[in-house]
Formats: structure tokens, sequence, C-alpha cells
């Protein structure tokens, strides 16, 4: 399961659960995309309604009268200019957002004798006339054995017995945990309005990624191992990996921690305490996940690599620095590890590591790439982080 809820793409369900976003209150119309019909509750006038038509039907016979001949000449508008964002309502500039960054990836799948592969791709800049485009691998996730999931089964088994400790988090969490990243930083609609419609475009962009290398790999659940696991929260249908909560938390707390340290504000220079919180807080978030019983460890080692490259990804798209690339080689992963955070990533320097191995068996690596051949960016995405470093910047007279 991922943040979402299950069936149709509810993309911006979890939107429900900004309670701050007092002059946005229309967002909670977005449950499920829905042909983006949802976004009609985020018009300034408060949507449609056949009432409303029919008022302001009667309100033009009763005030336009004769034909007005001396029109004031009207400037034409800025054709595909991001002048025009800050004008468009929340859910129609998320829209446009997805359209940018859908296109920007591809999948493919390698399956047969050996574990299956699934592959995400990044679109690489246009050349030419005939708009040819290049694709590089960013993200490759090898399943683990059957074998390997079932000696995982007694970690899962083992993390059952905290589950009335974690329960209430465990729930909170089924839906985006805007709250839980709100109490380490100061996230709020009234302040932080850009910053939460950065993090919810890029959420809504993993999700048919998550479910697509999940529907590749096929992985079973727990449940499906022993009938003794139980979990506490109904079973989602689709794979167990990369767990879809792994993917998000981890992508929201980088591109947070991203936009703190872009922001200069000088009590995020100690960036072994404030980077270091935000991925304790998405490990706590995947790791509740096997409490309940629905994911093994391993699923949150690659959602988290997954998830932390994604938003290296989303932050190149919208000017950052650089890219990553990065492989999870499941078949050589130690199924008796439990899932650790600090072997994938250096939250200091912002850094996926390099290598990550177990017993000298390397089971994950990563590169960054920010060469000018490799970087692909978009002007729209760059004015929407921009907005967003600026709600962190410290004010000043």
């Amino acid at each position: 399961m991922s943040f979402f809820p299950e069936g149709a793409l509810g993309a911006y369900n979890g939107l429900n659960g900004l309670n701050g976003l007092n002059g946005l209150n229309g967002l909670n119309g977005l449950n499920g995309l829905n042909g983006l019909n949802g976004l009609n509750g985020l018009a300034a006038n408060g949507g449609e309604s056949p009432l409303l038509a029919e008022a302001l039907l009667t309100t033009r016979d009763g005030i336009v009268g004769t034909r007005l001949d001396d029109i004031s000449p009207v400037e034409p508008g800025l054709p595909d200019s991001v002048k025009n964002l800050v004008r468009l309502s929340a859910g129609e500039r998320a829209a446009i957002y997805q359209s940018i960054l859908g296109p920007s990836v591809d999948i493919t799948v390698r399956t047969g004798k050996r574990q299956p592969t699934a592959i995400l791709w990044r679109r690489g800049a246009e050349t030419g006339k005939d708009r040819s485009v290049s694709f590089e691998k960013m993200v490759s996730l090898k399943a683990p054995t059957v074998d390997q999931f079932r000696i995982q089964l007694d970690q899962v088994s083992g993390y059952a017995q905290i589950r009335q400790d974690r329960a209430a988090e465990i729930v909170a969490q089924l839906g985006v945990p805007t709250p839980f990243f709100a109490s380490v930083n100061f996230l709020n609609g009234a302040r932080t309005p850009y910053t939460l419609e950065f993090l919810f475009a890029a959420l809504s962009f993993s999700l048919p990624v998550i479910q697509r290398m999940k529907f590749a790999l096929a992985i079973k659940r727990p449940i499906e191992f022993s009938p003794q696991i139980q979990p506490m929260i109904p079973t989602p249908t689709h794979g167990s990996l990369p767990s879809g909560h792994a993917t998000e938390a981890f992508l929201m707390a980088r591109l947070l921690w991203k936009i703190l340290i872009e922001s200069k504000t000088p009590q995020y220079n100690d960036r072994a305490y404030w980077g270091d919180m935000l991925m304790r807080l998405a490990a706590r978030i995947a790791i509740n996940r096997t409490v309940a019983g629905v994911h093994f460890p391993v699923d949150s080692v690659a959602g988290a690599l997954l998830g932390l490259t994604m938003a290296d990804h989303v932050s190149a798209l919208s000017g950052g620095p650089a890219w990553t690339s990065a492989t999870f080689d499941g078949p050589s992963f130690d199924p008796a590890e439990d899932f650790d955070w600090h072997a994938l990533y250096s939250a200091a320097d912002d850094r996926q590591k390099r290598e990550s191995a177990t017993g000298g068996k390397i089971w994950a690596t990563a590169e960054d790439h920010s060469t000018p051949r490799t970087r692909v960016k978009s002007e729209i995405l760059e004015w929407l982080r921009a907005k967003a470093v600026d709600e962190w910047r410290d004010l000043h007279d």
C-alpha cells in the first residue's frame, strides 16, 4: 500500500490531511483523479453548480442592456509563460506539473529464468528536428528470491510484538503523513502552501511509478507466507516490493530537506541534525508497515532507494544540480538484515551511498550525474521550487 487509497489513482486524496490549508479548502475535493473532475473544488468561486449557473444567467439578463460599442483594447495573454501560474488554481497547476513529470520517465521489465528486474528510465533532452529522445537508466530493482522472504518472515513476526505501541501511528499513516512531517518542520497550509504543492506534485508523480514496479516484480505479501502473520490492517492487493510507504516517505523527506538546505536559513546549516530527523521519520513510517504485518523489511530497503532517487530526479527537473541513478540487487541482500536507511543515504551531505554492502556482498549502488548533457529542467517546476524555498527563508527588514 502507498499513502494513497486503494482503487483508482487517488493521488490527491492525501491532501485532506492538509488541514492547515485554510484558503484551499477545495483541495478536499481531490479524491481520486477521476479525470481531474475533483479539481473543480479548487476554484476560488467554490466550484460549479446548477443554481450558480442559473443565477449568473439571470444576473446577465438584468445588467447587460444594450451593446457597448466603445470597448477598451485588451492585451493578448502571455503564451506558455510561468507568469501565468500565480493566477491559476492549485488544482490547475497540479495538472500542469503532472504533464511534465509523467513523461519524464519510462519503465521496462526484464523477466525470464533469473529474478525479475524493473527498470525506471529517465528521459533526456530532445535533439534534432525529429525530436529524438534518449533515455538513461535511473533505477533498477531486482527482486529477491522467495527463500529470502521466507527468512525475513521471522522479522515480520517479531515486529508484531510492538503493534500495540505503534497502532495509532500505523492507522494515522494510512493517508499522507503530512502532520508527522509538520511536527518536525513548520509545514502549514497558510505558511508554506507552495512547499506542500511541490511535495504533493512529487507524490502524485510517484504513485503510477510505484504501482507499475510493484506489478512488474509481483512480490507476495507476508500474509501469503503464513496464516500466523495476521496483519493489523487490511493487506493491499498489489505487490509487496517496493514498499509504497517507504518510497513516498523518503521522497517527501529528501525533497523537503533539499528545500531547507537551499533556503540557507542558519539553523539548517546543522545538517546532521535537521536532515537526520527527516530521515528518521521516513524510516519509522516505513518500518511501521512491517510492524503492521503488510511488508517485509527488504521492501522498505527497495522503497527507500526508489524514493531517494526519485527525489533527486524531481529536484533536477526543478533546477537542482544533479540527478542520481541507483540499483538494488535483491538476491545479494542478506535476508537476516533489517532495514537501515543509513546504508543508503547520508543526510549530512544529501548524497546516496555509492555502495551498500553486507558481508562483502554489494546489494545497492548509486552514482551522481551532473554533466550538462544529462541536465533537463522545467521552467514551470523551477518556478514552483523557488516559491517553496522562499517560504523557508528568514524575513528581514
